[in-house]
């Protein structure tokens, strides 16, 4: 199923109920809730075995939550929506439109590939994630650590990663340009990394 049929499937009913499912289980004056479980899919699982969310528009913030096993590619977060202090484990996040968005707290096992995260704010912690041909432009990253994460072929034009942390990450084909990773640190295999252009690199440390 390509991008534009994942998109066109959801009705307009369907995805007012999903909204009001996630404001009720979403944000920290719902950590009350006994059950804070994702709602169930209409489109039940994917192939692979995750939830199938693939194309949904979300205009509530998944924040606050703990999810695992959700395939949201291609999905769209408009209005105030964002990814906001959860934690996702072995979820899909391919072709996601997260554009000027808050994308922070903990990930791992999860894939962005191809995903917009142009202006995005990211924080805090992603363990095996795989970001290849991830558009990050403008995006600002502050104390954040990468743990064997794939960047390979993403767009760092005009991105601020300051004072982060990269272990065992790959950078095949990535573009840095007019960006910072002022006092970041690196960690890994030399020719993992990418070629850094006019990017500035104050205080950058690099160890084998």
């Amino acid at each position: 199923m390509n991008k534009k049929f994942l998109l066109a499937r959801w009705q307009d009913d369907q995805l007012s109920e999903v909204n009001r499912r996630l404001a009720a289980i979403s944000g920290k004056h719902n950590l009350h809730q006994k059950d804070r479980s994702f709602p169930v899919s209409p489109y039940g699982q994917t192939e692979a075995g995750l939830e199938d969310y693939r194309g949904v528009t979300l205009i509530e913030s998944i924040q606050y939550l703990t999810l695992q096993g959700i395939d949201f590619s291609y999905s769209r977060f408009e209005d105030a929506a964002s990814l906001n202090t959860s934690t996702l484990t072995h979820c899909c996040l391919d072709g996601v439109k997260l554009d000027n968005r808050f994308v922070t707290h903990t990930f791992s096992h999860c894939s962005f590939r191809e995903a917009k995260l142009n202006r995005a704010r990211i924080s805090k912690e992603f363990h095996d994630c795989d970001f290849t041909g991830c558009n990050f432009s403008k995006a600002i990253a502050n104390d954040a650590s990468f743990t064997r994460c794939r960047f390979d072929g993403a767009n760092f034009r005009g991105a601020l990663f300051l004072y982060c942390r990269f272990e065992e990450c790959s950078f095949e084909g990535a573009l840095f340009q007019d960006g910072s990773i002022a006092g970041s640190r690196f960690a890994g295999e030399a020719h993992l990394l990418p070629e850094w252009g006019n990017t500035i690199l104050d205080h950058v440390k690099f160890q084998e």
